[in-house]
């Protein structure tokens, strides 16, 4: 009983472990340009370029040939043929914290308990292993929702 208790909780802190990836992809990446030619001035983007760099900032404007982003009260320009990727900055994802609390709260506790539970030498009931794993989970989603982690971008442009 005691594997297969363990075997279970297992199996649930690896499936919510892999949610995280699985929500910040988005099937609405796309190479239309005029996405980024419609954006309204002032809106935070991320821009990501071929050569690996990461920047952040508020529309200005598009143009065919180039992307023009304030930053820092200065205005940057990034030609569209080194633009890999351009995203709307929604800011953090509470969601994405909860699921990744609630992963790491769960496994914690599944460790945790586990490890009482075989040192007692079946002293506690069956259900303690994946009850308290199961708080540890509840507990971390909590934490991870107040805290926030990763980010809501949307990607409104990926270079073909």
């Amino acid at each position: 009983m005691r594997v297969r208790m363990f075997a279970l909780g297992l199996a649930l802190a690896l499936a919510t472990a892999g949610a995280p990836n699985a929500a910040a992809q988005d099937a609405s990446a796309t190479g239309n340009w005029a996405a980024v030619q419609a954006l309204t001035a002032g809106e935070k983007l991320v821009v990501k370029t071929k050569a690996g760099e990461r920047k952040t900032g508020r529309f200005d404007s598009a143009t065919d040939i180039q992307l023009v982003v304030t930053r820092d009260g200065r205005k940057v320009a990034y030609a569209r043929d080194q633009i890999r990727l351009v995203q709307l900055n929604r800011g953090m994802s509470r969601t994405n914290g909860a699921l990744v609390g609630a992963a790491i709260g769960g496994g914690g506790g599944l460790a945790i308990s586990g490890g009482i539970y075989d040192a007692s030498d079946g002293d506690f009931v069956d259900a303690f292993v994946p009850v308290v794993a199961l708080m540890g989970a509840g507990i971390g989603a909590g934490i991870g929702a107040l805290l926030g982690k990763g980010n809501k971008n949307v990607t409104i442009y990926e270079a073909p």
